[in-house]
């Protein structure tokens, strides 16, 4: 008999909810349906530009990744007032969101052994050392 790997969750609190989050295939289709367009499309505006989604499209998403059951909208709404009052904003809901398509692979795999710009070994000394080697 062949095992199959179950795709990671990701926990994530949102007010007084706990959602267990997965983006696997039937997740990003049944999504996609929701929205009326592709989840790529929550980034890129009509000329191709980059653009923060709407928090309404954010809630969709959290939903329709979420894995527990009985999550209804009206409860998702409740969370999140509840969690902006507990002092969270627009832009922490975002970035959770960015990382749940990070940690899902939905912008592709990172490389091993790759460095960024921001990694790569920088600094500010000048190309020739002075005689006492200070400034």
């Amino acid at each position: 008999m062949a095992t199959t790997a179950k795709k990671a969750t990701k926990t994530m609190q949102l007010g007084d909810l706990e959602l267990e989050l997965k983006l696997g295939g039937r997740e990003v289709f049944k999504i996609e349906r929701r929205l009326g367009k592709s989840m790529m499309s929550l980034f890129m505006d009509s000329r191709g530009g980059q653009k923060l989604p709407p928090v309404n499209e954010i809630l969709i998403v959290l939903q329709g990744a979420n894995q527990k059951h009985g999550v209804t909208d009206k409860r998702l709404v409740a969370a999140f007032e509840k969690y902006l009052d507990e002092g969270n904003t627009t832009m922490d809901l975002f970035n959770d969101l960015m990382d749940l398509f990070e940690e899902s692979g939905f912008f592709g795999k990172k490389k091993k052994g790759s460095k960024t710009a921001t990694e790569s070994e920088v600094t500010l000394d000048a190309d020739e050392e002075t005689e006492d080697g200070l400034l």
